[in-house]
């Protein structure tokens, strides 16, 4: 009896101390995006290091963030956006605080890094975050995105949305590793050019890896071309790429122009996948071409190839039948509007005012998309 109790005891003691385990990071991370809510992150960036920001918005310097009742020292921040986004630091700036940059073992909710997007170019706040859903459930890989209101030394910025870094998890949960050559795609320019080398170590050297993928997208025999990306790329989710992107009229991404991705070369399989980034522009033309004019080298020449067109399009078809469902989209649409919409409107009373209509176009245009697309498939298959 005395035994049987004592093991009984030790097997509840060791459970006990099994369910109070911490979470992980992967954990901690997706506790965060998955409660709906508007965090506010205050920032406190020295005179010096502001000065800096100002000169050099690219460069990282230290700063204090502070999140409810957790302080976060040494965090390194600079400066984000492109063209059409990118605010100067006392302005509303888009923002990358790296949380061990300065700090070795520092996280914000698991992550390494977080993107604090002004959403310049998208009123909704909402953009990224639907069709970065759309293309995880298709395999297609995508940082997740939550929101916050932003304070830059005692001064109130405004909402943004606060997008997951591409870290070593975000690369480990993805593919399974994160030591492969993982580069930035940079603005309008195509892996035929010297691309950002962000992370990678011991995997292929001198953009090899790239240059390969080139090559093969060049290849003069359409058919040959198809058998050389198969070997180099993740081909079938780069096509589930393109045909989303389609969709989703991303008329800023690679397979359009060239712009907004990254590229992961994972070394496990020797192959490549384009990761999609900077969808705020998302539904620009609702009634454009389900098969449109390919700027990005290698989607235009699987497109030109007559084989690689009819995997295109066949692809186009399951993702409208598998993927895209607007009445999900706009379910999800009306859940967040009506988190952010108080948020906002105690920061900018006249963008909160506002708000439905820019909610309410983005709904429109993804119900019109997929009218569109259906309709154009038609045409397609006869």
């Amino acid at each position: 009896m005395t035994q049987r109790f004592s093991l009984t005891f030790a097997g509840s003691f060791v459970a006990s101390i099994l369910l109070a385990a911490p979470p992980t990071s992967q954990e901690q991370r997706d506790a965060f995006f998955n409660k709906p809510q508007v965090v506010k992150i205050a920032i406190e960036v020295g005179k010096a290091e502001s000065e800096s920001l100002r000169k050099e918005p690219r460069k990282y310097v230290k700063a204090t963030v502070k999140v409810g009742d957790q302080t976060y020292k040494d965090v390194g921040v600079h400066l984000r956006g492109a063209a059409g986004s990118f605010r100067g630091f006392d302005d509303k700036p888009g923002l990358t605080l790296n949380m061990d940059k300065f700090a070795n073992g520092q996280r914000f909710h698991g992550m390494e890094k977080i993107h604090l997007a002004n959403s310049a170019q998208d009123g909704s706040y909402l953009s990224e975050l639907i069709c970065g859903e759309i293309f995880r459930k298709a395999d297609v890989p995508a940082a997740q995105i939550g929101h916050a209101v932003v304070t830059i030394n005692g001064r109130v910025r405004g909402m943004y949305y606060l997008k997951e870094g591409y870290d070593s998890l975000f690369l480990q949960r993805h593919f399974g590793n994160s030591h492969g050559n993982f580069y930035d795609g940079g603005f309008l320019r195509d892996i035929d050019q010297p691309l950002e080398l962000i992370s990678g170590k011991g995997d292929v050297a001198g953009h090899a890896d790239l240059k390969a993928l080139v090559a093969a997208a060049n290849e003069p025999d359409p058919a040959k071309r198809l058998a050389r990306l198969d070997k180099l790329l993740e081909l079938d989710r780069f096509i589930t790429y393109m045909a989303l992107e389609a969709v989703l009229w991303d008329w800023d991404s690679y397979p359009f122009k060239a712009n907004n991705y990254r590229v992961y070369h994972n070394p496990a399989t020797g192959k490549i996948t384009f990761i999609p980034s900077g969808m705020d522009q998302m539904f620009g033309e609702v009634n454009g071409p389900a098969v449109p004019d390919f700027g990005g080298l290698v989607a235009r020449q699987i497109m030109q190839a007559p084989a690689g067109k009819k995997r295109y399009v066949a692809k186009l078809a399951e993702v409208m039948k598998t993927t895209y469902q607007p009445e999900v989209f706009v379910k999800r649409l009306t859940e967040m509007e009506k988190v952010i919409q108080p948020e906002l409107a105690k920061v900018d009373e006249g963008a909160g005012r506002n708000y439905k209509n820019e909610v309410n176009r983005l709904r429109a245009a993804i119900v019109q998309r997929e009218k569109t697309v259906k309709a154009q498939l038609k045409e397609l298959r006869k």
